[in-house]
């Protein structure tokens, strides 16, 4: 039995003054990709940062649990933000690897970008985040944030800002790293095509609470509430996969 490694329990949270999420609790096991789906507004992207303690969003009622020695590891939205637009990557990851106090090789570095389907590691490390595509820059602020050898990789909305065959990329990528290193992925998206390629368990939310959560398949199938068959009927020709 997969040992669980993040539980939250009937989690409410503000953003500022706002009250963002009401009541949501689910259950992330060791290895497997969990996808919250919910439209623009949902309180997805809150509940991901209330789990990651980020320090504008305050928790009111109930609680966000890890697992002991389990470390959480996020990947915005839009890394633009994450980097500095003039600094090359290689001082940057080289910086980061330095504050939390982790030893990587080159070498290792350069396998993580194999992994995440950058192979010319020279170029990507001594380029700027301007002289990149916006898929690229996505895959190296994943790259960066799996080197801090994350126990939950958190991925808020990594996709949204990418064209269809880009974000393809990015979600096989993703597949990739979950099957080589195990790694544990929660992710926050609101296209529930992405959650069917991917994901293990599907919560879909909606105004701040989670209105159901299980199996991918089960939700897929046979889902219990009325928004998620709207979800369902908006994603064209989807297909589940085994």
């Amino acid at each position: 039995m997969q040992e669980t490694i993040l539980k939250v329990n009937n989690l409410s949270a503000t953003y500022g003054d706002e009250n963002v999420i009401e009541g949501v609790s689910f259950e992330v096991k060791k290895s497997e990709i969990v996808c919250i789906v919910g439209e623009s507004g949902s309180g997805k992207s809150t509940l991901l940062k209330a789990i990651h303690g980020f320090d504008r969003v305050r928790i009111t009622r109930g609680e966000v649990a890890l697992s002991k020695d389990t470390s959480l590891g996020l990947v915005p939205q839009n890394p633009g933000g994450s980097f500095n637009p003039v600094r090359t990557y290689k001082a940057q990851i080289c910086e980061a690897l330095c504050s939390n106090k982790m030893n990587r090789t080159m070498d290792e570095v350069a396998e993580m970008l194999r992994v995440l389907g950058l192979s010319d590691a020279k170029r990507v490390l001594g380029s700027r985040p301007y002289e990149l595509s916006g898929g690229m820059n996505q895959r190296m602020a994943i790259a960066t944030t799996m080197l801090l050898d994350p126990g939950i990789l958190l991925c808020d909305e990594v996709t949204s800002a990418l064209d269809v065959k880009t974000a393809k990329i990015v979600v096989d990528q993703l597949l990739e790293i979950n099957r080589l290193k195990n790694t544990t992925i929660l992710m926050v998206t609101h296209h529930l095509g992405i959650a069917a390629r991917m994901a293990d368990h599907i919560g879909i939310m909606k105004s701040g609470r989670m209105l159901e959560y299980g199996p991918a398949k089960e939700i897929l199938e046979s889902p219990k509430c009325e928004y998620t068959r709207q979800l369902l009927q908006d994603v064209p020709r989807l297909k589940v996969c085994s």
